[in-house]
C-alpha cells in the first residue's frame, strides 16, 4: 500500500512533516536520497510491523510505498487495528494535504473511512490457514545456490535465442548489455490475470499469480512478491539479481552467501539468502526490484507522473554504488 502523486509530486515537505509522527527524528527521514535510490524506513509497535520506501522525485517525493503486518496473527485482532489505525492516518492524512491517492491491494480508496481501511489490511478471522515454509531457511540458501549454475544457463539460452548473446564472466562491463537486453525483455503480467490473496504467519499479505511459472523465492516474504511481471519476466529478474550479486561477491572477497538476520522484528530480508560481510547485507531480488520498477513505469505510463526512462548503465551504476559501500565498511 502507499500513498502516489496525482499530478504534481508529493511535497517533501509535507511528506517529512506527516511521517514524522510515527517515526520521528529518524535521519533516513530527514536526508536527502540520490535519484535511483530511496529511504527505507521502519517503525515496530507491540503488534504492527511496518517498513517504509520513500522514493525521490525530481523535486518532491516521487512515490510511497508501506508494507505492514500483523506480529502475533493468532491474536484476536481489535489491538492490532487499534495499532494500525495511526498509520493509515498518516497516509490517508499525506493523501489528503498533497491531492495525491491512497492505494491498498491495488485499489483507489483515497477518502474511504477508515475502518474500512483496516479492514483491508486485517487477516480475515475464518479461510485458509496462513501460509509457512516447509523448508528451514539454511536448506533453501542452499537450495537457492544451487540453482545458479541453471539460473546462468538459462540466461545465456534466451539471450542467444533473441541474437543478443551475452558473456557472462562476473565483470563490471558485462552488466550494462546484460541489462540493456533485458530491459527489452521485461514485461507486465496482464492486469487481468487471476491472482489469489495469500497471508503468510505473521499476517502480512501478498497477490500470487495463479496457474503461473513462479521463481522458488515468490512469496517467502511481502517483499518477495512482484505479481506484476509476466512468468519470463520473473524469471529475468531471478537470474540476473543472482548474477548480479556474483559479481559483487567475486570483486569482494570479504562478501558471502549466508541467511539474513536482523537485529529488529521488522527486518525485511530475515531467513533470506543475503550477501553479507562488509556494508549492509544485500537480498538479490529487492536489489534489482527498483531498476526493474522504472521499466515497469514506462511500459504502464501514468500521464500524472512522468518516469524517468531506464537506461543500460542502470544495473552497473547499482554495481558501483553496491561495491563503494562494501568497500568503504
Amino acid at each position: 500500500m502507499g500513498v502516489v502523486p496525482s499530478g504534481t509530486e508529493l511535497s517533501r515537505a509535507t511528506t517529512v512533516a506527516l511521517l514524522s509522527r510515527l517515526l520521528g527524528d529518524d535521519p533516513d527521514l530527514h536526508a536527502l536520497v540520490p535519484s535511483g535510490e530511496y529511504a527505507e524506513l521502519s517503525w515496530d509497535g507491540e503488534r504492527v510491523g511496518t517498513q517504509w520506501f520513500v522514493y525521490p522525485g525530481r523535486t518532491g517525493v516521487g512515490q510511497l510505498e508501506v508494507s505492514i503486518w500483523d506480529s502475533f496473527p493468532n491474536r484476536p485482532a481489535d489491538a492490532y487495528r487499534d495499532e494500525a489505525a495511526p498509520v493509515l492516518e498518516v497516509l490517508r492524512d499525506l493523501a489528503n494535504a498533497s491531492g495525491g491517492r491512497l492505494i491498498i491491494e491495488e485499489g483507489d480508496v483515497t477518502g474511504a473511512p477508515l475502518d474500512e481501511l483496516l479492514d483491508l489490511i486485517s487477516v480475515p478471522s475464518v479461510g485458509a490457514p496462513p501460509a509457512t515454509r516447509a523448508e528451514s531457511d539454511e536448506d533453501y540458501l542452499h537450495r537457492y545456490l544451487a540453482a545458479g549454475d541453471d539460473r546462468l544457463a538459462w540466461l545465456r539460452d534466451h539471450a542467444a535465442a533473441a541474437g543478443t548473446p551475452l558473456r557472462l564472466d562476473f565483470s563490471r562491463e558485462s552488466l550494462v548489455p546484460l541489462w540493456q537486453w533485458a530491459t527489452g525483455r521485461l514485461e507486465p503480467r496482464a492486469a487481468d490475470a487471476p491472482k489469489e490473496k495469500v497471508f503468510l504467519a505473521n499476517g502480512s499479505a501478498y497477490q500470487r499469480p495463479t496457474d503461473a511459472d513462479l521463481p522458488m523465492w515468490f512469496g517467502r516474504s511481502l517483499f518477495l512478491a512482484p505479481h506484476v511481471w509476466s512468468d519470463e519476466s520473473l524469471a529475468l529478474i531471478d537470474a540476473i539479481s543472482f548474477y548480479a550479486l556474483e559479481c559483487l561477491r567475486r570483486a569482494v572477497p570479504d562478501l558471502t552467501w549466508r541467511v539474513g538476520h536482523g537485529p529488529d522484528r521488522g527486518y525485511p530480508h530475515e531467513g533470506q539468502p543475503v550477501l553479507a560481510g562488509r556494508g549492509p547485507e544485500l537480498e538479490p531480488v529487492t536489489a534489482v526490484i527498483p531498476l526493474a520498477a522504472k521499466v515497469y513505469r514506462v511500459r504502464v505510463p501514468d500521464p500524472t507522473r512522468p518516469a524517468k526512462p531506464p537506461t543500460a548503465e542502470d544495473l552497473r551504476d547499482w554495481f558501483d554504488v553496491a561495491l563503494q559501500r562494501a568497500e568503504g565498511a
